[in-house]
């Protein structure tokens, strides 16, 4: 019955999770290039329970888990978000594979958000003020004249042509790390890649890629099961209660 107890609060802590990670995807259904975190469950290792009677041979009567907690494991879905078109000629979208390179304090990070701003000193920029990265650097926009990027990620500012956008790609995009301001870091000594197959729609921002109603449908699921599971620790309490409370006076 302890064990009941403690395997039935296990399976609170594993919808806990759940809650918290679907509630993070939801919360972030507005934000551009969000990526939603998916996440997946093992259960712990068993053991095999056999029934020994003198005379026969030893009789397989089940498993018992060992584990208290099942392993989750989370990983991040890169799939394509839909563009909506904006009109803002600093919004910018990568159709395809790749990521835009902004230069923080600590280094290189990775976005897909595209909705860069012009600083006061005409850098362009994310939300965050973090530079985004060309080829050369930061991109340094002149302060008059229509901004125009084409496909490829080139960036001209009325006949000035500033630089082209530094696209990469990771070839294990498993190795991103989420670190806030909807940027990704990799490992040390993790080098990119030059981006091939994208295109660059500028007036555009990729949206997340959270699908609401199954996340909704799913945070619905996990509220149940945490109910049912919330019962299964108070029917073991009760069961308990009456095995310390009640069997010692029938004696």
């Amino acid at each position: 019955m302890i064990r009941g107890i403690y395997t039935a609060l296990s399976g609170l802590n594993l919808h806990e999770i759940k809650q918290a990670i679907l509630a993070n995807n939801i919360a972030n259904i507005d934000t551009p290039g969000f990526k939603k975190d998916v996440f997946s469950i093992e259960g712990g290792e068993v053991a095999e329970l056999f029934r020994f009677v003198s005379g026969e041979h030893p009789a397989f009567v089940g498993e018992l888990p060992l584990a208290v907690q099942p392993q989750v494991e989370f990983t991040t879905d890169f799939s394509q978000g839909r563009l909506e078109m904006t009109g803002n000629p600093l919004d910018l979208a990568i159709e395809g594979e790749g990521f835009f390179v902004v230069m923080t304090g600590e280094g290189e990070a990775y976005t897909r958000a595209g909705n860069f701003l012009r600083s006061a000193d005409g850098r362009l920029v994310t939300p965050g003020g973090y530079p985004v990265q060309g080829e050369g650097g930061d991109l340094v926009l002149p302060p008059q004249g229509e901004v125009v990027v084409d496909e490829e990620g080139n960036i001209r500012v009325g006949e000035e042509v500033v630089g082209k956008l530094r696209i990469v790609r990771f070839a294990d995009p498993g190795l991103l790390e989420k670190q806030g301001e909807n940027l990704f870091r990799v490992p040390r000594g993790v080098v990119p890649e030059v981006a091939q197959r994208y295109t660059i729609r500028q007036g555009f921002l990729e949206r997340s890629n959270v699908e609401i109603v199954e996340a909704m449908v799913r945070m619905i699921e996990a509220l149940r099961e945490y109910e049912l599971t919330q019962r299964a620790v108070v029917a073991q309490d009760e069961t308990l209660g009456k095995a310390v409370n009640d069997i010692p006076r029938l004696g």
